[in-house]
């Protein structure tokens, strides 16, 4: 019985973090008056980037770290700086991570290639 209830809780949990996750974009709006209060010259208008920046150190460097070889750094190396670029040439973050992701893979594909 404790493991049923604990199944159900966990599923429970789930379902409202999902629907939190889609719609608090919605409720919190640019429409918004207090959305719009927060943002308006404050340190949460830096929130966005900082996560996005906090969630690629937890997942690039980890990796980073283990790597041995030079022609292992390449693939990372080769991402991140196609990632920097678009960011800064096109200004949209989400271009900037497919064109990322997109060197990324080649460079890996191509280092695979060559083993």
């Amino acid at each position: 019985m404790s493991g049923q209830l604990e199944f159900w809780g966990a599923v429970i949990a789930m379902a409202a973090i999902t629907y939190l996750t889609r719609a608090l974009p919605f409720l919190l709006s640019s429409r918004n008056r207090l959305m719009r209060r927060l943002t308006e010259g404050s340190s949460m208008a830096a929130l966005g980037p900082a996560l996005l920046a906090g969630i690629a150190g937890a997942v690039i460097v980890p990796d980073m770290l283990a790597l041995q070889g030079g022609a292992e750094w390449l693939p990372y190396a080769g991402g991140l700086l196609a990632t920097a670029l678009a960011a800064r040439r096109l200004g949209n973050a989400g271009l900037a991570v497919i064109a990322g992701v997109v060197v990324y893979g080649a460079l890996l594909a191509l280092a695979g290639a060559q083993a």
